[in-house]
């Protein structure tokens, strides 16, 4: 078989953790796998890198953070190649550079453009296991960038997606479920999900896989795995792949926490004005959740923008006067999502009326043909959760 394994933080978090991937490495090479590890920064790497950063400037010049951030990533896979060339494992480790990723120059966010396997290929018909640095890459000018939060998972399912390969991502979890068990012990375990619902999770909030690692997946039809590290028997996790409709109309419930509401009020209604609002948006490389618009009476438009505190801060900054803009912290996301919400009726009356009965505010609702969600505030979120979890029995 031919995998393509992602191992997070936490499963490479000690010594002792990386040389017992490399103790399972030399028994999927005796099983005759060919293999391709990608491994995160060990334990909490990256939170200290990013520190030690802004132990220096509060504002670290964004090129040279994404070339600290890399050397996480460039330590975990060095000493799991040393750990499995130690036990007669023949292995290599690759920087996102060397393995190929060419990505945009949007440093801390970048996309990828391409992945020139050549040399990934190379390694493996030479029987080598080929351990690679995930959440990276680098610009056509050689800079190195990262992927964003998660962008391992996405490292991963991009080289099993050019191989051909399946894709296991391997993590501190067993496997995915309807909803975060710490907020509802009585969540349960999926054996399968489909893409467009795991997508429509992840993006919502569910922490368990990174959005563009699905889409990826989903667009190159990669076999997709999410399980407790180490795990061989493949039945205990969850699979991702492409289902049919089912009976059941939620599969699950996301929560997306730091979410923030920005209010520009009594715009000029000018596709040029608003043109260079959302132009400084896009320059900043968010995107936004939700954009809701009306026209007051004088015929000025009030924009509302839902987007992560941390984005809002960046639009801070950069609205200058010329943009009046009110913004409001302390909510969250909810979102139930489910293939069978839209051939099921009253799913959104049944959502209001809890929230209600529980005496709970919502300040937006949108929907799709797979989700609804609603705005909170945070203080809210455990109630409304155990509220919803158990009406919906998931």
């Amino acid at each position: 078989m031919n995998i393509v394994e992602k191992y997070g933080g936490t499963s490479v978090g000690t010594i002792e953790q990386i040389q017992d991937i490399a103790l399972h490495a030399k028994h999927m090479k005796e099983q005759g796998h060919n293999l391709v590890i990608v491994a995160s920064a060990m334990g909490k790497t990256t939170n200290k890198l990013i520190e030690l950063a802004h132990s220096v400037t509060n504002n670290p010049n964004k090129r040279e953070l994404d070339s600290l951030l890399s050397t996480g990533e460039q330590q975990t896979i060095t000493l799991l190649a040393i750990a499995m060339n130690s036990i007669g494992v023949d292995a290599i480790s690759l920087t996102g550079y060397q393995a190929g990723f060419l990505t945009s120059k949007h440093h801390s966010r970048a996309l990828i453009k391409d992945i020139d396997t050549t040399t990934i290929q190379s390694h493996l018909d030479q029987g080598k296991v080929v351990v690679v640095a995930g959440f990276q890459g680098a610009t056509e000018y050689g800079d190195i960038t990262t992927l964003g939060r998660g962008g391992s998972d996405t490292t991963a399912v991009a080289i099993a997606a050019k191989l051909g390969y399946q894709c296991h991502i391997f993590t501190d979890v067993d496997g995915v479920y309807t909803i975060d068990p710490r907020l509802y012990t009585r969540a349960k375990k999926l054996k399968s999900i489909s893409y467009e619902e795991m997508m429509q999770m992840a993006c919502l909030g569910a922490g368990v896989l990174e959005t563009r690692s699905v889409e990826l997946a989903s667009k190159y039809n990669v076999p997709l795995f999410l399980g407790k590290a180490l795990e061989t028997d493949l039945e205990k996790g969850t699979w991702i792949m492409h289902k049919e409709l089912e009976d059941m109309p939620i599969t699950g419930l996301s929560v997306k926490d730091d979410y923030a509401i920005m209010r520009f009020m009594h715009l000029p209604n000018d596709g040029v004005y608003l043109g260079k609002l959302f132009k400084m948006i896009s320059d900043l490389n968010i995107n936004l959740d939700t954009i809701s618009q009306q026209l007051d009476d004088e015929g000025l438009a009030n924009f509302t923008l839902y987007c992560s505190e941390e984005q809002s801060n960046q639009i801070m900054e950069h609205a200058s006067k010329e943009y009046p803009v009110h913004q409001m912290l302390g909510y969250i996301k909810l979102s139930l999502v489910g293939l069978g919400i839209s051939t099921h009726s009253g799913i959104a009356s049944k959502v209001l009326n809890i929230l209600s009965e529980n005496g709970i505010k919502y300040y937006m609702i949108t929907s799709s043909e797979i989700s609804i969600s609603l705005t909170i505030e945070k203080k809210d979120k455990v109630k409304a959760v155990q509220a919803l979890g158990k009406a919906f029995d998931l």
